[in-house]
């Protein structure tokens, strides 16, 4: 009789180990699907949900006009995801692609990327509209980080208050210009 009990003791234990164990395995995939489920959530609100983020590695397939934010730490890695322009993360917009990485942007202080494997070359400019706030270098646009943000963020520099055709209004302390256009800026910090 002993062995009779001693057999349904372990059976009762395996069975134990293995409702713990398939207990333990849905609890961290629903772990997961929930943690998932907050990043898309707070993803969603900088990016409009009707486009579909276009990841871009061959620069001379860029279009003017389009906008961009650069993926992975630091805007030296190669790729870029264009997005539409009236997400949060829209940052920059391309001014002019090139058909050549020795070819010159257009009149302008424009922030250059280089895309030797293609021989392309993307001009950038920041994607601005009166009253949007930005963090950037205003002396040198091509080794800034362009970001923008809330105009309360402490890391806030300059305030567009006007993109103009011709001269900027008073109140903007410099002109940054484009071909296109002169982004007007004032100065927050």
């Amino acid at each position: 009789m002993v062995k009779p009990v001693a057999a349904r003791q372990s059976v009762s234990a395996a069975i134990l180990r293995g409702v713990v164990v398939r207990q333990t395995v849905m609890v961290c995939v629903l772990a997961v699907v929930a943690y998932l489920a907050v990043w898309w959530g707070f993803s969603e609100e900088d990016e409009p949900a009707s486009t579909m983020p276009v990841f871009l590695t061959d620069y001379s397939k860029a279009e003017k006009g389009s906008c961009v934010r650069f993926d992975g730490p630091g805007e030296n890695d190669l790729g870029l995801t264009v997005v539409d322009c009236k997400g949060a993360r829209a940052a920059l917009k391309v001014g002019t692609v090139l058909d050549d990485t020795s070819g010159k942007c257009p009149r302008g202080d424009y922030k250059v990327l280089r895309d030797t494997r293609h021989n392309a070359a993307l001009c950038l400019l920041p994607n601005a509209a009166e009253g949007d706030c930005f963090e950037f270098d205003t002396d040198d646009l091509q080794r800034s980080v362009v970001s923008k943000f809330d105009c309360a963020a402490p890391r806030v520099n300059v305030q567009v208050v006007g993109v103009a055709s011709g001269s900027c209004p008073e109140e903007a302390e410099l002109g940054v210009p484009y071909e296109e256009m002169t982004l007007c800026l004032r100065r927050v910090r």
